[in-house]
């Protein structure tokens, strides 16, 4: 089970999530179109607790990779695993006042697919992020795609099966 956080301009029905379901994922996917990112903290957090239980892994894109790291820091007792792809971790909104502080949760699995052609979140966040987790179980692969990372859907995958433990 994959709890997954669009981004800005995403959808729960994005190129991704078609594409990870069609290879047979199964994810819930809030819908935070057109909302601040607290209201879409709010869905990911009520998904979450119903979820708890089962353990999904938090995958997040871009803004929905902001929210799913602050998301994990405050809740890593809900999440077997988290993955960032090209994650909006430059990016202050409340209730991230300073993006800067965020950090990695030790002993939750953390991995970060970011594209080196990436023109939207500069790939030096996800390696910033990694540096300041000090103590956490971090792991950045950097990709030769863009910001959609619409080419490298197979390491996603092959991602999230590590992080599901399949």
């Amino acid at each position: 089970m994959i709890l997954w956080a669009h981004g800005l301009e995403g959808s729960p029905k994005g190129a991704k999530v078609t594409g990870l379901r069609a290879l047979g994922f199964e994810i819930t996917a809030p819908d935070g179109r057109n909302l601040p990112l607290a209201g879409r903290l709010d869905g990911l957090l009520a998904e979450s607790a119903r979820l708890a239980e089962r353990r999904p892994v938090l995958a997040g894109s871009s803004y929905g990779g902001l929210a799913s790291a602050w998301l994990a820091a405050a809740h890593p007792e809900r999440f077997r695993g988290v993955l960032l792809l090209a994650p909006a971790l430059h990016y202050s909104e409340a209730p991230v006042t300073d993006s800067m502080a965020l950090r990695a949760p030790p002993g939750l699995p953390l991995h970060i697919i970011h594209g080196l052609g990436d023109s939207v979140v500069p790939v030096q966040a996800s390696r910033d992020y990694a540096a300041r987790s000090t103590g956490a179980d971090v792991r950045v692969e950097e990709v030769d795609d863009g910001h959609s990372l619409v080419a490298s859907l197979p390491r996603i995958a092959a991602a999230l099966h590590q992080l599901l433990g399949d």
